[in-house]
C-alpha cells in the first residue's frame, strides 16, 4: 500500500510522525532489545493509538517505506532523521511491485516484530 501526502492532514502527520519514527527502528540493521520494544509501545500509546491501529501503521505505512533496509548489504543501523522518516512514509517510497515483494519476504519478520511490540501494549 502506498501512502500519499494527501491522505493525512498536517495535524494527523504530526500525530503519526513519532510513531513512524519509533516503528522505523524495527527495520534497522541491528537487533532491538526489550527496552526498545517498550519504547515503541509507549510512543504508540502516547499518540493515542491502540494496538490494532499501531499494527496497521507498522504494516501499511512504515514497512513499505523501510523494509528495503533489511535486504541491504550495509543497512542503516543508527536510525533515520525525522525528516527522512516523514518523507519516505508520505512518498510511499516503494512502488507496488517492491511492496509486494517486501510483503512476501517480510511476513515472518513483521509478525515477530509486531508480537514483541504488542506484548508491551497490553501491559
Amino acid at each position: 500500500m502506498q501512502v500519499r501526502a494527501a491522505r493525512f492532514s498536517e495535524a494527523e502527520i504530526a500525530r503519526r510522525l513519532p510513531v513512524w519514527c519509533a516503528l522505523s527502528d524495527a527495520f534497522l540493521d541491528t537487533e532491538l532489545d526489550q527496552r526498545a520494544y517498550r519504547h515503541i509501545a509507549k510512543v504508540i500509546r502516547a499518540q493515542g493509538f491502540d494496538a490494532a491501529e499501531g499494527e496497521a501503521i507498522f504494516r501499511d505505512e512504515v514497512a513499505p517505506a523501510f523494509a528495503y533496509n533489511l535486504w541491504s548489504v550495509a543497512g542503516e543501523w543508527a536510525g533515520w532523521p525525522e525528516t527522512t522518516v516523514r518523507e519516505r512514509v508520505l512518498a510511499g517510497k516503494n512502488g507496488p511491485l517492491a511492496t509486494l515483494v517486501n510483503a512476501a519476504m517480510l511476513a515472518r519478520h513483521l509478525d515477530e516484530e509486531w508480537a514483541r511490540i504488542a506484548a508491551h501494549l497490553t501491559c
